[in-house]
């Protein structure tokens, strides 16, 4: 269900932390001129709970995504998503991580945004999940920690998730 309170607060707590933790990605200079991360306004209608259609080929084989540095990450191909932006149906391939460090699915994607409003090398999403439907709520979008300075390693979306449409949600480009 959406809640655009707790959305508010996230991007509110994630900005504060940015500022001050040291664990943040940003460098000690960008830190200091901080103000806050650059967010699309909160879009009620980019917020879903889907099934994962797992009759794709190759579920389950790994796959290696270039990252911004040439090297490779592995992740796991878990299935599809499909959904509706603005009276276009759109598919996506979620990923799995084999590791799961945080979240068990991700989404790496670009589209109408992207290298415009958006990070040029695409965004990610963490996907909770609830039962059997994940929930992919596009306003929680962020740019990978490659996007704020070459320090980081990151992945760069797979041709097959470039979507037809623009995901006017999330975060934008850092400025």
């Amino acid at each position: 269900m959406y809640n655009q309170k707790k959305l508010l607060e996230f991007r509110k707590q994630k900005d504060k932390a940015w500022k001050n933790d040291a664990e943040s990605p940003l460098t000690q200079e960008q830190r200091q001129e901080f103000k806050g991360l650059n967010y699309f306004p909160p879009n009620p209608s980019l917020n879903f709970e889907l099934e994962l259609d797992k009759n794709i080929p190759d579920v389950g084989k790994k796959v290696a995504i270039k990252t911004t540095s040439g090297d490779e990450q592995i992740y796991l191909r878990a299935g599809k998503v499909k959904f509706s932006v603005e009276g276009t149906d759109v598919e996506a391939i979620v990923f799995e991580d084999p590791d799961q460090e945080q979240f068990r699915y991700y989404l790496l994607f670009r589209d109408l945004t992207t290298g415009k409003e958006t990070y040029e090398n695409g965004r990610m999403l963490q996907i909770p999940q609830k039962g059997n439907q994940l929930i992919i709520d596009f306003n929680y979008t962020y740019n990978p920690y490659s996007s704020y300075n070459d320090q980081w390693d990151c992945p760069i979306t797979l041709e097959e998730n470039i979507l037809p449409v623009a995901i006017k949600a999330g975060e934008k480009k850092f400025h």
